[in-house]
């Protein structure tokens, strides 16, 4: 799994995501990179993912996100390139919840 950190519009953070989410080990990895963001960006109350081929998301990944959403008050704006983590959020019923939208990556 690979986490690139960059900036959305109005400077609020921005995260790619790209590989699976399948290991514990890949959920603190995921998390770890989440709490550094929002550690740098304490006045900032929205935070953009794009999930880049994560298929699949384990449950510690969307319970915490729901955390992160339901409990901190984070705007989270998530988008992703796969059908099947569209589909994932969709069967949880998660998908308005999040707004997760479907986009294509720039080189591909």
């Amino acid at each position: 799994m690979k986490i690139t950190i960059s900036e959305a519009e109005k400077n609020q953070p921005f995260l790619a995501i790209e590989g699976k989410i399948k290991t514990y080990e890949d959920f603190l990895e995921f998390k770890n990179s989440i709490e550094v963001v929002l550690e740098k960006n304490k006045n900032k109350s929205a935070l953009f993912l794009f999930f880049i081929d994560t298929y699949p998301i384990n449950s510690y990944a969307i319970g915490y996100l729901m955390k992160l959403k339901e409990n901190d008050g984070i705007d989270l704006q998530l988008y992703t390139n796969n059908m099947k983590t569209l589909n994932l959020f969709k069967y949880l019923e998660l998908d308005k919840k999040f707004q997760i939208i479907i986009k294509q990556t720039k080189d591909r």
